[in-house]
């Protein structure tokens, strides 16, 4: 009989220990989603901010443009382009909301997790490559044509060397935008998705 109390004793003492153990590793793994869940968030918010912002931007843009509409002709390309491309890249923006906001740590794999999170990296190199493209030849035309139409021939050196600064500080800005908004959360959450990796597999 005390055989059977002591055996008893060590049963409930191990399915104990097994409660506790699977109490602490479901806290670590809630502790990591929590992590990647939180990076998401920011991503998601960046997301939403473009969606509802970009058109009114290029309008706005249009707006701080007003002299190449009253000069009429070929300058008014250049504002009415910026706005086409606003109108272009909206379904673009909608999509990368709904690809973030699609992720669900709680019900995906760390695999489909994953999976979405580098369709959404591999997307944004791209958008970044294009970006600095498009700001270099834009922007140049743009000041070129705020040149021509503020000063017609004169040299203007003060205004050369503004030129220069805007293109330097674009050069510098938007990178470091990119890293700080987007790809430092999305590191963030590929560290998070492999410890939760490692910790699945232990």
């Amino acid at each position: 009989m005390m055989e059977l109390n002591e055996i008893k004793k060590i049963w409930n003492e191990n399915d104990l220990l097994k409660e506790k153990q699977q109490v602490n590793d479901q806290r670590i793994k809630d502790t990591l989603k929590n992590k990647g869940e939180s990076a998401l968030a920011k991503l998601i918010k960046i997301a939403k901010f473009y969606v509802i912002a970009e058109i009114p931007l290029g309008l706005l843009f249009c707006l701080i443009s007003y002299n190449f509409f009253k000069a009429g002709g070929y300058y008014m390309i250049c504002p009415l382009a910026l706005l086409l491309s606003c109108f272009l890249l909206e379904p673009l923006q909608i999509y990368l909301y709904r690809l973030l906001k699609a992720i669900d740590f709680s019900r995906m794999t760390v695999k489909e997790v994953s999976e979405k999170i580098l369709k959404y990296q591999d997307i944004l190199q791209k958008y970044k490559m294009y970006g600095m493209i498009f700001f270099v030849v834009f922007v140049g035309i743009w000041l070129y044509l705020y040149y021509k139409l503020t000063f017609g021939s004169k040299i203007i050196e003060g205004f050369i060397i503004y030129i220069i600064v805007i293109y330097l500080i674009g050069l510098i800005a938007i990178p470091w935008l990119y890293k700080k908004l987007y790809f430092n959360n999305i590191n963030r959450i590929k560290e998070n998705l492999k410890e939760l990796k490692e910790f699945e597999e232990l």
